[in-house]
């Protein structure tokens, strides 16, 4: 299943196949009385997976990969 929209992203969660991880004052998920927010504090640095479609074109996902391969510290 492919989801585009936040909204819809949300429905996949409410049915639980999935959880999303989202930052501390984005409040959108609070908008659905179906789910709820729980922090997450005090853990450790975690391994992070971006997964696309293969042939994907759109150049903003292009930017993001060459972005975070740049930023981000490969474990010594």
């Amino acid at each position: 299943m492919l989801v585009d929209t936040f909204e819809d992203k949300l429905e996949v969660v409410a049915d639980g196949r999935t959880v999303a991880l989202v930052p501390i004052d984005d409040r959108r998920s609070a908008l659905r009385d179906d789910l709820v927010t729980v922090p997450v504090e005090d853990i450790e640095p975690c391994q992070v997976v971006v997964v696309t479609r293969r042939g994907a074109t759109n150049p903003l996902l292009a930017h993001f990969c060459e972005s975070a391969k740049n930023l981000l510290v490969r474990e010594a």
